[in-house]
């Protein structure tokens, strides 16, 4: 059997980053979203992916938004 490719958190972090940065500047994005849409992290757990955006948002580079149920984030802008 095949063992499946898995991705450092490094390479996951930079490329939900750079999918915030080039489709997300102005709307937010939710969390699900990220996690099926983004092809090169799919394959990655989804607790995982959570542990990385809280870290984002920790460090100023994402701001989530909590609208009843859902959970959406967007890059910070520096006017912010």
């Amino acid at each position: 059997m095949a063992k499946a490719k898995r991705f450092s958190s490094e390479y996951t972090m930079l490329s939900i980053l750079e999918y915030l940065c080039l489709y997300s500047t102005n709307t937010p994005v939710s969390k699900y979203h990220i996690m099926t849409k983004i092809n090169a992290i799919r394959q990655q757990r989804p607790d995982r992916i959570s542990d990385i955006l809280n870290g984002l948002e920790e460090n100023g580079y994402i701001k989530s938004i909590i609208d009843d149920f859902l959970f959406f984030v967007r890059t910070m802008n520096n006017e912010e």
